[in-house]
C-alpha cells in the first residue's frame, strides 16, 4: 500500500469512527429519554448532550492513540484484528468519558445514557469500519479497475488469486499466470482449468510485455526453490509496475500460523505466530483469574482437609514443588499436594508415573486418581505461571528428551501451560502416546478461542469423574 492510499484509508476510517460514535451518542440519548425507560426528572435539552460530542471525539482519539489502534488505522488488515483494536479502546473510552462527566460541573449526565452509549459504541464503530471497507472495495472495482498478473507455482496460484480478490480485483481482470521454471505439474494444470486462468509464457522482455499488456498489480507466490526467479527478474518487473505483492513461502517451516509485524519500519516475519496475542491475552487472563479465584473459594474446604491429612501419610511438607517448563521455555515451580515420600526419587530419578506406582502413599494414590493433588496449581494460575487450559507443563529433563525425539515438541511452549488441556480431555494423559499428546496440544494452539477453553473446562469435569489414566 502506497503512502497516499494509506493516508486516504486513515482519513476515511477516522471520519467513519467519529460519525458512528456521534450516531451512537444520539441513539443512546433517544433510547434513554424517548423509550420505555422511566425519566423521573423529565427530558433534558438535547443541546446539553450535544455539547459533549466534541469531548467524546477527543476522548476517542486520545484513547485510540493510547491503545495503539491509531497507528494501525491506515493499514490494511483482517477485520477481526480491527475488532480487537476497537473493543478495548471502547472500554477505555467509556471509562474515560464517565470520569470526565463526573468532574464536568455544568450538568450531571445520566449514567444510564452513558452505559447505553458504552454498549452501542463498539458495535457502531465496527459497522462503520465495515461500511468504509465496502466503499473502498466498490471504488476499486468500479472506478479503478486494476489488472493483475500472477507469478506463482503450485498452491501459490490459489493463494495469489485469493489475495487478488481480497484486493478487490475481479476475476476477469486477472491477466493470467506466469509459471517460472517449466516442468509443469498435473495438479498445477488442474488448478488453472478449475479457476479458468490462462498460463502465460515468461516474457523475455518485461518492459515490452508491460507496454503491450497494461498491468497495475503483480502478485508473486513462489515456493522457496523458485526464489532464484526473484533475484533475476524482480528488479526488471519493479521498474515497470509500482504495486507488487510478494507472498513469502514460510508455511513449510511452520506448524502454526505465521505472522508479520513492523518493528521500526522493518518487516519481521514470525514463523510460529501464537493466536494468543493482543486482546486475546486479556480475555484468557481474565478467564484464568476469575476461574482460579472461584475454584479456590469453592474448593478451599477440600484443600484444607487434604492439607491436614498429607502429614499423616508420610513425613514431609504438605506441598510438593516440582520444576516445570512453561511459556517460552521459562521454568517455574509447579505446586501439588505431596503424594509420595520425600525421598521417593532418590533411587529411581525422574520417571513418569505409571499404573500401580509403588512410590505413592495410600493417600497419594487416591489424590492422583481423583486429580485432587493438582488443586494447588490454581495458585500457579493466579501467579501467572500457568493457565486454566493449555498443554500440561513438563519437567525439564523430559523436555530435553522429547524435543529431540518428537518433531514440533517445543511449539507447545508458545502458550502458557495449563491445569487441563485438549490432550487430557481426549484421554492422552499419564503414560500415553507423547506423539498424540503433542498433536492435541498443537491443535489447541492453532484453534484457540475462549469458547474452546470453556468447552475444555466442562469436559475436564467429566474426565475427572471417569479418572482415565490418572495415577
Amino acid at each position: 500500500m502506497n503512502r497516499q492510499t494509506s493516508q486516504l484509508l486513515f482519513t476515511l476510517r477516522l471520519l467513519g469512527d467519529l460519525i458512528m460514535i456521534t450516531l451512537a451518542w444520539v441513539l443512546a440519548f433517544l433510547l434513554r429519554f424517548y423509550s420505555w425507560i422511566d425519566a423521573p426528572l423529565g427530558v433534558p435539552p438535547i443541546a446539553l448532550y450535544s455539547k459533549l460530542i466534541p469531548f467524546i471525539w477527543g476522548i476517542w482519539f486520545a484513547t485510540f492513540a493510547f491503545t495503539g489502534g491509531l497507528k494501525r488505522l491506515g493499514q490494511q488488515k483482517r477485520f477481526r484484528y480491527e475488532v480487537f483494536d476497537i473493543i478495548p479502546a471502547s472500554i477505555v473510552a467509556l471509562l474515560s468519558l464517565i470520569a470526565f462527566t463526573y468532574f464536568y460541573e455544568e450538568y450531571r449526565y445520566s449514567r444510564i445514557t452513558l452505559l447505553i452509549f458504552g454498549a452501542l459504541q463498539p458495535f457502531a464503530v465496527i459497522i462503520g469500519r465495515d461500511i468504509v471497507r465496502r466503499i473502498i472495495r466498490n471504488y476499486r472495482r468500479r472506478l479503478d479497475p486494476r489488472r493483475v498478473l500472477i507469478i506463482a507455482r503450485g498452491e501459490g496460484i490459489l493463494e495469489a488469486l485469493s489475495i487478488s480478490q481480497k484486493l478487490g480485483v475481479e476475476r476477469s481482470l486477472v491477466e493470467g499466470v506466469v509459471m517460472p521454471g517449466g516442468n509443469f505439474q498435473s495438479h498445477e494444470e488442474r488448478i488453472l482449468r478449475q479457476q479458468d486462468l490462462s498460463r502465460i509464457e515468461q516474457p523475455e522482455d518485461w518492459p515490452h510485455y508491460f507496454v503491450e499488456h497494461p498491468i497495475q498489480t503483480v502478485v508473486i507466490a513462489l515456493p522457496y526453490q523458485f526464489h532464484g526467479f526473484l533475484d533475476r527478474e524482480l528488479e526488471k518487473i519493479a521498474d515497470q509496475v509500482n504495486d507488487i505483492r510478494i507472498l513469502p513461502d514460510i508455511k513449510r517451516f511452520s506448524r502454526m500460523s505465521p505472522g508479520i509485524e513492523l518493528i521500526d519500519n522493518s518487516p519481521v516475519i514470525s514463523i510460529h505466530e501464537s493466536p494468543l496475542s493482543g486482546f486475546n491475552i486479556i480475555l484468557k487472563r481474565g478467564l484464568d483469574i476469575m476461574g482460579a479465584s472461584f475454584a479456590l473459594i469453592l474448593l478451599s474446604p477440600v484443600m484444607l482437609m487434604i492439607a491436614m491429612l498429607v502429614p499423616f501419610s508420610s513425613r514431609g511438607p504438605v506441598l510438593y514443588r516440582q520444576e516445570r517448563m512453561g511459556l517460552d521455555g521459562v521454568r517455574f515451580n509447579c505446586l501439588k499436594f505431596r503424594s509420595m515420600p520425600v525421598d521417593a526419587e532418590h533411587q529411581t530419578g525422574a520417571v513418569w508415573a505409571k499404573p500401580g506406582d509403588q512410590r505413592a502413599t495410600r493417600l497419594g494414590s487416591f489424590l492422583r486418581r481423583t486429580s485432587l493433588d493438582e488443586l494447588p496449581q490454581f495458585f500457579n494460575v493466579l501467579r501467572g505461571d500457568m493457565s486454566l487450559v493449555g498443554p500440561r507443563p513438563e519437567r525439564p529433563v523430559f523436555v530435553d528428551k522429547f524435543r529431540k525425539e518428537v518433531p514440533g515438541y517445543m511449539l507447545r511452549h508458545k502458550v502458557k501451560t495449563g491445569i487441563t488441556g485438549w490432550a487430557q480431555v481426549n484421554g492422552w494423559r499419564g503414560s500415553t502416546s507423547i506423539e498424540k499428546r503433542i498433536e492435541c496440544d498443537l491443535f489447541y494452539i492453532q484453534n484457540w478461542s475462549l469458547w474452546l477453553d470453556i468447552k475444555i473446562l466442562f469436559l475436564t469435569l467429566d474426565e475427572v469423574i471417569r479418572g482415565r489414566n490418572a495415577y
